[in-house]
C-alpha cells in the first residue's frame, strides 16, 4: 500500500542529505507511488540548499517551506495535510531512528489502523526523559489511556484516519502528535506499539532545549487540559 513519508526539519545541514536518502532508500523505492514530504520549518543554515539539490535527483521528493519558524507541531500538520497516500508514515529528520525499523510497523498494517513506534532505549538528556514520563503520566490521569510513547516521531497511520482524527485537533496544537495517539486510544481504535531503536543525537541542536523546553511543557499541558474538556463534550 502506497506511503507519504512526513518529515519536519530545521538547521539539519549536518545530516539531512544522509536522513532522506536512508528513507528514501528503505521506503520510497521499495514501495510503489510513494511520496516523499519534507517540511523545512524556515531554516537559515545549509538546509534548503541541500534539500533543492534532492528535489532535482528523487522525483518523489517534495519540500514544503514555511515563511516564518511554525515549531516542530505545526510543521508536522501541515505534512499531514498535503499527504495523499494510503498511509502516512511520520518520522523526525535528527537520525535518531532507524530507517529500517519502518518495516517493524509496516507488517502489520492488515491488523491495524495506527502503528506507533516506542522507544525501547531512549536516549537523550535527562530532561527529555523525564518530560516522556510525565507526558504518560498526565494521560493517563486525564484521559484514562496508558500510552508508552504517545508522542513518539515514527508513526504509520491510515491517511483518512488521520485527517478525520485531525478535524478534532486545534490548529494551534504545539503537540498534536500526542493528541492523535490520545485519541485514537481513547476510541479503542485499532491501535498496536512496536518497539524500535533510538539513538543519541550526534548532530545540530533540539530547537527547544533549557527554559524553552519547560515553558513549551507547561503550554503543552494546559493545551491537554482544554483538549480533555473538548472530549468530552464529544465522546
Amino acid at each position: 500500500m502506497s506511503v507519504s513519508i512526513v518529515m519536519a526539519c530545521y538547521n539539519e545541514e549536518e545530516i539531512i542529505e544522509t536522513v532522506v536518502r536512508d528513507y528514501h532508500n528503505q521506503v520510497i523505492e521499495r514501495i510503489d507511488n510513494s511520496e516523499f514530504i519534507i517540511i523545512d520549518d524556515c531554516s537559515s543554515d545549509q538546509t534548503p540548499y541541500i534539500l533543492a539539490k534532492l528535489v532535482n535527483e528523487l522525483p518523489e521528493l517534495k519540500v514544503l517551506r514555511t515563511q516564518v519558524n511554525l515549531g516542530h507541531g505545526k510543521a508536522i500538520r501541515m505534512g499531514y495535510e498535503t499527504a495523499q497516500k494510503e498511509w502516512v508514515f511520520q518520522v523526525d529528520s535528527d537520525n535518531q531512528f532507524k530507517a529500517e525499523d519502518f518495516w517493524l510497523l509496516y507488517k502489520v498494517i492488515n491488523e491495524y489502523d495506527f502503528i506507533l513506534g516506542f522507544r525501547k532505549n531512549r536516549q537523550g538528556p535527562l530532561v527529555r526523559l523525564i518530560l516522556t514520563g510525565l507526558i504518560r503520566f498526565v494521560n493517563f490521569l486525564l484521559f484514562r489511556v496508558w500510552i508508552k510513547d504517545a508522542n513518539c516521531p515514527f508513526r504509520l497511520i491510515k491517511r483518512e484516519l488521520l485527517h478525520e482524527t485531525l478535524e478534532c485537533i486545534d490548529t494551534e496544537a504545539l503537540a498534536p502528535n500526542i493528541m492523535i495517539s490520545i485519541l485514537i486510544k481513547k476510541k479503542g481504535m485499532r491501535m498496536k506499539e512496536v518497539p524500535i531503536s533510538h539513538y543519541e543525537r550526534k548532530t545540530g541542536v533540539p530547537s527547544i532545549k533549557d527554559y524553552r523546553l519547560l515553558k513549551f511543557g507547561f503550554k503543552g499541558f494546559r493545551q491537554l487540559l482544554l483538549f480533555n474538556n473538548c472530549l468530552r463534550s464529544k465522546l
